[in-house]
This record gives structure tokens, sequence and C-alpha cells, in this order.
């Protein structure tokens, strides 16, 4: 007889976060800049120019707060809070 349990990988825990305001639940423990603008906007702004900033808080006790550049990621937590904000570069 096979636990379905055991053969479930570790990554797939669910874990609630706020982007903007909005609760999302994800089943990954880190996410990437690209993913958080991903689950923050369901069509992400594009253009000549347009970046975006991705401020995270209630985060592990290791890093509770910081901000997250492309190429990076962070470990998620439950409760975890994400301002996620597009700018355009002048």
């Amino acid at each position: 007889m096979s636990n379905e349990k055991v053969d479930k990988p570790k990554d797939h825990k669910e874990i609630t976060i706020v982007i903007n305001g909005t609760a999302k639940v994800i089943q990954k423990e880190r996410l990437t800049f690209e993913e958080v603008i991903a689950l923050a906007f369901d069509s992400p702004p594009t253009g000549d120019g347009v970046q975006f900033t991705v401020q995270f808080s209630r985060g592990h006790s290791d890093k509770p707060k910081g901000t997250l550049v492309e190429g990076q990621s962070v470990q998620a937590k439950d409760g975890m809070e994400f301002d996620v904000t597009p700018t355009n570069r002048s």
C-alpha cells in the first residue's frame, strides 16, 4: 500500500502571502523577483523603461524585510507581504 503524502515533494506546502494587499496561496518555499511580479499583475505593464520595485516585509528572522531585484529570490513565509510597483525610468 502506497502513501501519497510520502511521495509528495517537500515544496508543496501551501503558504499564504500578501501581494499589493491581496492574499495569494503559493506552493513553493522560494520566490524569485520575476515570480512575485507575475503574482502581482495578471498582465504586467510593459514597454520601454518599465521597471519594477519589489519590497517585502514580515519575512524570516534572518531577513524580515528588504528589496528584491532582478535575478534574486527570497524564502517565502506564511503572512509575508510584498509591495510591487511598476516604475518608468526617466
